[in-house]
């Protein structure tokens, strides 16, 4: 295993721990302990504490994507389907994503977390785009319903309430529908 593949294995390691015990009560020594390492290992790949936590929230941003939307992908021809399976997996994400949250809003670690958030929301105009192709329309008419979907299940994952984005999430199956119906009918006009 190199070096690479052991550093993420130990980012992977510490999110598990700050996910599990949270930002604050997370000690060193939780995980170092985690790596199954001695009490001060911890400091063999990070410097201090606050480095370990500024490596694991874009680790976690990969791992909310992936759960959450690449699957949506694969239900876009069942946009109820695709609602109900987003719910499903953001109540499993949820921990994932409030650790997210309180790293990036904590002042201490603010600053830090601009370059990976600004590498999300370029991942975010990508999804845009594979969603336009897949429903073969313009990207700045699918755009706005991506976003408000993520930003209506980030919030649901937040806060726990679903009732206060089901106009929202009904916005973007209504949406899904209609582009559906343009392809199929797109189709049909092609045989």
């Amino acid at each position: 295993m190199g070096n690479y593949d052991r550093k993420e294995e130990v980012i992977s390691a510490c999110l598990e721990q700050f996910v599990k015990k949270g930002l604050y009560r997370t000690t060193s020594r939780d995980l170092s302990k985690a790596l199954k390492l001695q009490s001060a290992g911890l400091y063999y790949y990070f410097t201090t504490k606050d480095e370990a936590v500024i490596a694991c929230p874009e680790e976690a941003s990969f791992l909310l994507e992936d759960g959450l939307i690449v699957p949506a992908l694969s239900d876009l021809n069942d946009p109820e389907l695709l609602v109900s399976n987003l719910f499903i997996r953001a109540d499993a994400l949820a921990p994932m994503m409030r650790f997210l949250a309180q790293v990036c809003s904590a002042k201490e670690y603010r600053e830090a977390m601009k370059p990976a958030l600004l590498r999300l929301s370029q991942r975010y105009q990508e999804y845009s785009k594979r969603f336009a192709k897949r429903f073969d329309s313009p990207v700045q008419e699918v755009e706005p319903y991506v976003y408000m979907c993520i930003s209506s299940i980030s919030n649901y994952m937040l806060f726990g309430e679903q009732s206060h984005i089901v106009p929202q999430m009904e916005m973007v199956k209504d949406k899904l529908k209609e582009m559906l119906m343009v392809r199929n009918n797109k189709d049909k006009m092609e045989y």
